[in-house]
């Protein structure tokens, strides 16, 4: 993981009735605690979904310049929670930008309750070093139905910008596929970048920028299943399940029971799966997907193809990623099992007026 900060400690902080807390970086001693705050931190309140990562440093690992910082009680030893953000320089409406893409923002139920003292000092020493690093803005998703984390950060001042779709595709029979499909199992990093950078960049805020593009030919040799082509249309599939596994944690009632009749039927025909609570499932991103309008039987193509992929390697979903504006895509929502919802909130320190639109989707935000 490079640190723009290695070892970095702030000023320790007072939270209350004396107790101070040192506000540190992550280090890997904290590995097991930081797991075990993750495993009790779902998402949304209607479907909860709670990630398992074999490291908790295994997001931050895929970008190069990442702050993650702890705040750790001085008298017990104790963390309160953890915060991290990757700094990205990103293109927003045609300009360089400095945005930072933040993706854990999380108490420990131990020693915090709500929205803590501790956790708006850690928050605070993130957000301090971000403004020294030259950050710009602020952006994450938030599930749709995420109450608490929306209310926090719009209480930190983030506004909503946008919308991202994930659609679940649950994997459990083969798929006609009706036109050929031509599978590249290994990419050039800069030849992909400067191929998808004529659909996305332009149309798309957040396109990221690089120079060096060895860090990222590293994360594709290693997280990309396969690049497909049919036609003039593509996609890409992204293994995030290499490093992170999702359960349902709680879901509601009418689903409970479908999930159970159709998990009974299966043994009969080939159906969708509905996971029971606490199941592990093993997921593919699907991600990248170019195409356009008069162009969808080449897309159902491609994802047919995806599906079969995933049908061989033992994976229970697909997750394909659209940005809510995406109008060439809006058809895969009426064909997906349920959509994930999630906001892109934003919050700015210099005014950024032209972040309006579709934003590109990078697929290590879901790391």
């Amino acid at each position: 993981m490079a640190q723009l900060v290695p070892n970095l400690k702030l000023p320790k902080s007072a939270i209350s009735g004396g107790v101070t807390m040192i506000i540190r970086s992550a280090e890997p001693r904290d590995d097991a605690v930081l797991l075990g705050i993750e495993s009790v931190a779902g998402q949304g309140d209607q479907i909860r979904l709670i990630g398992e990562r074999d490291s908790f440093f295994s997001r931050a690992r895929q970008f190069e310049n990442t702050l993650l910082f702890v705040g750790e009680n001085e008298t017990t030893g104790k963390l309160h929670g953890v915060v991290a953000a990757s700094v990205l320089p990103v293109r927003v409406e045609g300009r360089e930008r400095i945005g930072a893409y933040m993706f854990d923002l999380r108490s420990n139920p131990e020693t915090n309750k709500g929205l803590s003292r501790a956790m708006y000092l850690i928050w605070k020493g993130l957000e301090d070093r971000l403004l020294q690093c030259g950050t710009e803005f602020i952006y994450g998703l938030i599930k749709e139905d995420n109450s608490r984390s929306y209310s926090i950060a719009t209480r930190m001042g983030a506004t909503p910008r946008g919308e991202k779709h994930f659609l679940t595709f649950p994997v459990f029979r083969r798929i006609r596929v009706s036109r050929e499909v031509q599978t590249i199992s290994h990419v050039d990093a800069v030849d992909e970048h400067l191929a998808a950078a004529k659909h996305y960049d332009g149309p798309y805020q957040l396109w990221p920028i690089m120079d060096d593009f060895s860090y990222m030919q590293g994360l594709l040799d290693k997280y990309l299943v396969t690049k497909m082509e049919c036609g003039s249309s593509s996609l890409k599939i992204w293994d995030s399940s290499l490093n992170c596994a999702y359960r349902v944690s709680a879901m509601p009632r009418p689903f409970e029971i479908l999930g159970t009749v159709l998990r009974a039927a299966s043994h009969l025909v080939p159906l969708p799966k509905i996971p029971m609570p606490s199941q592990k499932l093993r997921i593919w991103n699907v991600y990248d997907i170019i195409t356009r309008p008069g162009q969808r039987s080449e897309a159902q193509a491609l994802i047919a193809k995806a599906n079969n992929l995933a049908l061989e390697h033992g994976v229970d979903f697909l997750i394909i990623t659209v940005d809510a504006e995406e109008d060439e895509l809006r058809w895969l929502r009426r064909r997906c099992l349920m959509p994930l919802d999630y906001k892109l909130m934003v919050k700015e320190y210099n005014p950024v007026p032209e972040f309006f639109g579709k934003t590109y989707f990078d697929p290590r935000y879901l790391g």
